[in-house]
């Protein structure tokens, strides 16, 4: 997998300086092969047609003009956008419209950043490449799990393996689980048939 990572490098202070170097590293172990304006010129130009490359992430908290044509670019060969801002940062105008768009949301995703929340919000993004599925849901919900030691023990060799948190393993595994049963799917099926009927009477 291998994506392109935009962010502007004049005057970066050093905290998004360390979210920088923490994102690669994260994609990195991952599996994923990064291409970047902060790595200097890696890449030659026909790789930025985006046909070579699996989606587009812009740490966007300052807004420079090649992010509009990264966003077109990627836009047009149909690639997914991860739009990262720091928490609290105001959504730039320009960006507002592309998120708002009922056609174009589905590729354009803008998640707000934190030191904790991450690593979520590109493992999501890894799998949306991957499965296709966008607008995943970011994990909002706590859940205390007890487990014996033995569990314990697995978990924290498997998620070194995998170079996954012992969380986000197990996040990975449940949606795993999901997929693979039939019964909950045909379930869900089930329900949005009828949502969509109660819609469209509603709307006669």
């Amino acid at each position: 997998m291998k994506i392109y990572f935009y962010s502007t490098k004049e005057q970066v202070e050093p905290a998004r300086k360390k979210f920088h170097d923490r994102l690669m590293e994260y994609f990195h172990n991952n599996g994923v092969l990064v291409i970047s304006n902060l790595l200097g010129k890696n890449y030659d130009d026909s790789q930025l047609s985006f046909a070579n490359m699996d989606g587009l992430v812009i740490e966007g908290s300052d807004v420079a003009s090649d992010v509009g044509y990264l966003i077109a670019l990627a836009l047009a060969q149909k690639k997914p956008i991860l739009f990262l801002l720091p928490k609290g940062k105001a959504i730039p105008d320009q960006i507002r419209g592309l998120k708002d768009d009922k056609i174009l949301k589905k590729l354009f995703l803008l998640n707000f950043y934190s030191d904790k929340n991450f690593e979520d919000l590109l493992l999501d993004f890894i799998d949306i490449i991957e499965t296709g599925e966008l607008r995943r849901e970011v994990p909002t919900i706590k859940f205390t799990l007890r487990f014996t030691p033995r569990v314990e023990r697995f978990l924290r060799w498997k998620s070194n393996k995998v170079k996954l948190s012992k969380a986000d393993l197990l996040r990975k595994l449940v949606d795993e689980a999901i997929k693979a049963d039939e019964t909950y799917q045909s379930h869900l099926r089930k329900q949005s048939k009828t949502i969509l009927s109660e819609e469209a009477e509603n709307q006669n």
